[in-house]
């Protein structure tokens, strides 16, 4: 069938020819700016905890400064007491030991162990017998005097260096670890359950 002349020209007219298509009226409540991302409201996210390393274990005495002298009271020249220690820092430990030792010749004067994990200070003048009331589970060999029970200070003839040594140890109380065994013994078993040991180093001069 032949269309009519005026049918074939409102065909050709709907068809266009313009590839460019007829720009669409964006609704009012989208943004023109496709480029802008619609901001959203993340979730808070907790940062992961890290727990932060144990302080290193310290020691330190309200009688004594690192690095100074020992005062005459916690000498053979005075009273002979022990000194008052406290300690900070440190694994968590069932059990302590603390070693007197004259650095300058190498002789243990005094040792305690079994201190109670929950302690964190030792006070002064310990009471010089095997298992001091005043420190309950530790316990003392001889000093070096082989007679005294506890602690027995500096009492050299010329300007000597000392120094107190606290151990944490992994035991309480430390096994094979006897009050018949001597100072040099009981440090070689503390030293081989130990964890962590802090110094605290001084002089004495006569």
């Amino acid at each position: 069938m032949r269309l009519r002349p005026a049918l074939a020209l409102v065909l050709v007219a709907a068809c266009g020819g313009d590839d460019t298509a007829a720009p669409i009226d964006a609704p009012a409540d989208v943004d023109a700016d496709h480029d802008a991302a619609l901001p959203i409201d993340a979730p808070a996210i907790d940062a992961p905890t890290i727990d932060a390393p144990p302080a290193a274990l310290a020691l330190t005495s309200t009688a004594i400064t690192a690095g100074g002298t020992i005062p005459v009271k916690y000498s053979c020249r005075g009273a002979n007491v022990s000194p008052p220690l406290a300690w900070t820092g440190g694994p968590s430990a069932p059990g302590y030991a603390l070693v007197l030792t004259d650095r300058t010749n190498n002789l243990i004067h005094a040792v305690i162990w079994d201190i109670p994990g929950t302690r964190t200070d030792l006070p002064e003048d310990v009471d010089k017998v095997a298992e001091p009331p005043d420190v309950p589970g530790a316990k003392q060999p001889l000093a070096y005097d082989n007679q005294t029970r506890g602690y027995l200070g500096p009492c050299p003839s010329t300007t000597h260096t000392y120094e107190f040594a606290l151990y944490a140890v992994d035991a309480n109380p430390l096994p094979t670890l006897t009050l018949s065994n001597t100072r040099a013994q009981a440090l070689a078993i503390i030293t081989a359950h130990d964890t962590a040991m802090a110094t605290l180093t001084a002089t004495f001069t006569p």
